[in-house]
């Protein structure tokens, strides 16, 4: 027998709808809600988080766009550009001043005054996504352990029915979004830039400016494709592990009923 908040929550979500008035249906629905858009919202910021702070993609970066002929820098000093880049979105530096050995000039100053007042808006930015990757991620987690205390075993038929009508959403969301991107990339770059800044400094000299030397377009088109496979294929494994832990409880259900 099911809750009867759920067996409501299904009389909503399941074709003809007639949408009766019951405050407790409708508190189980905006929870689910919450709960079903707060999970691809965690995913997808989780991926941009890990892959800002990672090391493969910017040594795959160098390899890929041929940053060390581009740059005149060897690999090691490249790295450690991206590792002082790495720590600055974390620390409470406002200003970003990475220095590396160029053209046998040790402690060389790489970024100008536009890159470097640039780079302070990106700090922003990414600070911006590092904390939304712990609020999205505390509120599925809280809603999942209320509905478990709340819904006991019947608690995962409701989860897994959440993260379909989830998946249905995203899945029309990341469509278009990864339609635009295929279609023109440059065009999705530049309204990402003019929705996320309130300046132009972010339009550099692709020539003289060493920050989208060293950052092409194609590097942030390849990171968002990675971005986009890394949380499709975490989703995909979530849905999977909740049919299954579902699935094994109405074995152990049937088992028990037996005679």
């Amino acid at each position: 027998m099911q809750h009867p908040a759920v067996q409501s929550l299904r009389v909503r979500l399941v074709p003809p709808v007639s949408w009766p008035v019951d405050a407790r249906g409708w508190t189980v629905f905006s929870f689910a809600a919450i709960f079903a858009l707060a999970v691809p919202v965690f995913l997808i910021l989780a991926n941009v988080e890990y892959v800002t702070k990672s090391d493969w993609l910017y040594s795959y970066n160098w390899w890929r766009n041929d940053i060390p002929n581009r740059t005149s820098l060897p690999v090691s000093e490249l790295d450690s550009g991206a590792d002082q880049i790495k720590d600055y979105f974390t620390n409470d530096v406002e200003r970003l001043d990475l220095r590396v050995t160029f053209r046998g000039q040790p402690d060389f100053a790489l970024y100008s005054e536009r890159e470097i007042s640039h780079m302070v808006d990106v700090k922003g930015l990414m600070q911006g996504v590092f904390n939304a990757v712990r609020i999205t991620g505390a509120i599925a987690l809280l809603i999942a352990l209320a509905g478990l205390v709340y819904f006991g075993r019947q608690f995962w038929d409701l989860l897994l029915m959440t993260l379909r009508w989830s998946a249905l959403g995203s899945g029309i969301v990341v469509g278009v979004f990864g339609i635009a991107v295929l279609i023109d990339f440059n065009f999705v770059f530049r309204q990402f830039h003019f929705l996320s800044f309130a300046n132009d400094l972010w339009l550099l000299n692709p020539f003289t400016d060493f920050l989208i030397i060293m950052f092409p377009q194609r590097f942030f088109f390849e990171a968002t494709l990675f971005i986009a496979v890394f949380s499709i294929a975490q989703f995909a494994l979530l849905m999977y592990a909740v049919a299954r832990i579902k699935r094994r409880m109405v074995n152990e259900q049937s088992g028990l009923q037996r005679p």
